[in-house]
């Protein structure tokens, strides 16, 4: 079930329907448990298959979510991009280096070649957020699935909106 549900004064009123069909609205005890932008209300004490039929139902959430992403990223058409990925690449610096150039200690970096001087050129980067920043198993579905590793890292580093309406 999905309700779209705007919080108004910095609350959210749960509807009776959900609850309902969580089977969680006579419960003596709700717990919420936040992850990284969103979280989840649950039963405050579950016997065993009450949190067998939870850890289950955040699995399927978790796939059906990862499937989304692929499904918005697309089949790979064997572009050069997705038949060379191993791995990201990541520049890493001495701490000093960076403090000489006037960049954070935990930025995230990028870099260029000057043209016909042999100088590589390491800056700071003006996105947040690319491959290094992706959990392998996501990494890993998309590459066994053929999905288009290229458009997963368009959209992280325009951080596209790739779920609901903006």
């Amino acid at each position: 079930m999905k309700i779209i549900k705007e919080s108004s004064n910095k609350n959210i009123i749960i509807p009776l329907e959900v609850l309902k069909a969580s089977k969680i609205l006579n419960s003596r005890d709700l717990e919420l448990k936040t992850v990284e932008n969103g979280f989840i209300v649950m039963k405050g004490t579950m016997n065993a298959m009450e949190l067998i039929k939870i850890a289950e139902g955040l699995k399927n959430l978790s796939e059906d979510l990862i499937t989304h992403l692929a499904g918005i990223c697309g089949r790979c058409d064997d572009c050069s991009y997705c038949t060379r990925f191993e791995e990201f690449d990541e520049i890493l610096l001495p701490d000093y280096l960076l403090e000489e150039a006037g960049i954070p200690i935990n930025a995230k970096l990028c870099a260029y070649t000057e043209e016909d001087s042999g100088e590589i050129v390491v800056i700071e980067s003006d996105h947040n957020y690319d491959m290094a920043d992706v959990p392998q198993f996501v990494i890993d579905i998309f590459e066994i699935s053929g999905v288009c590793i290229r458009e997963l890292e368009e959209n992280l580093i325009l951080e596209n909106i790739v779920y609901g309406d903006e």
